[in-house]
């Protein structure tokens, strides 16, 4: 029994600390911004704060309220029209870092974003999204998050411009 406990606290513990990388962020001689975890020798680079700022959960359809439980009288208030954008936003390095197979797809969006374009297919009795992050000339890189279940299960980022 203690050996067991004592095994569970160790890997809890280890697996803090294989989670935690250091991440800079600087400019190169051509004016590009570079991310990595090891800077060149003689460039100014400042640390990226990559912790994560809380999860997420979009909830079940057993979360929902029924119809019969919904105050009478009063019409269901129309969903907020998302602004249109003039172009493609792309996705910072910095953002692509923090995102991790399993994750939900509110917390994807609040760290993303609304994606550039979106797709939508149905495997099996799953339905699955795609979200493209497309290059912009400061960010020449597409970013594609296939969500499954409302989950992240698969993340490509592609140099593409």
């Amino acid at each position: 029994m203690h050996m067991t406990l004592l095994a569970g606290l160790v890997l809890v513990s280890l697996s803090g600390a294989c989670i935690a990388v250091e991440l800079y962020k600087w400019v190169d001689e051509k004016g590009v911004v570079t991310y990595g975890e090891k800077p060149p020798a003689g460039t100014s680079a400042t640390p990226v704060d990559t912790s994560s700022r809380g999860v997420i959960e979009t909830g079940g359809q057993f979360d929902k309220k029924s119809q019969a439980d919904r105050p009478v009288g009063r019409a269901p208030e129309p969903p907020p029209t998302a602004p249109a954008t003039s172009g493609p936003r792309g996705m910072d390095f910095s953002v692509y870092a923090l995102l991790q197979r399993g994750m939900s797809e509110g917390e994807l969006l609040q760290r993303a974003g609304a994606p550039d374009h979106e797709s939508l297919d149905s495997f099996r009795r799953d339905i699955v999204k795609t979200y493209y992050y497309f290059p912009t000339p400061a960010n020449p890189y597409t970013t594609s998050v296939v969500l499954r279940g409302g989950r992240i299960f698969e993340i490509d980022r592609v140099k593409k411009f």
